[in-house]
Formats: structure tokens, sequence, C-alpha cells
């Protein structure tokens, strides 16, 4: 399962640095480390929401 949010979470990266190109530093270390970052953040998020809808599904709410 974790690797299907990564999977995910670099599409998005990938899609962002497509969109705009240059907010990637032109350090190839630099780049890497801001790659990673909002990699990190995307897939949070999405771990958050599988999270929220789970509780959703299981709680008794009606």
């Amino acid at each position: 399962m974790a690797k299907d949010f990564n999977d995910i979470a670099l599409e998005f990266v990938k899609i962002y640095f497509q969109c705009h190109p240059d907010k990637l530093p032109e350090d190839k270390d630099k780049a890497f480390q801001e790659m990673s970052s909002l990699h990190g953040k995307y897939k949070n998020k999405l771990i958050e929401k599988a999270h929220r809808k789970s509780e959703d599904f299981f709680s008794d709410k009606l």
C-alpha cells in the first residue's frame, strides 16, 4: 500500500515540476532536496486523506 502512495506522490511531483520548471533549482543537490521535500508533503497528504476516509468508514456516525 505504501508503494502506491509513493507512486502517486511521485506523479504529482513530476506534474508539478513540469508545470513549474522555474521552481526547480539549477544545483542538482538542491533540486533533489526540493523534489524529496515535495514528494514527502504529497505522500503525507495522501496518507492523511486515506486515514480519514478509513476512520469515517469504520466510525458509527450515520
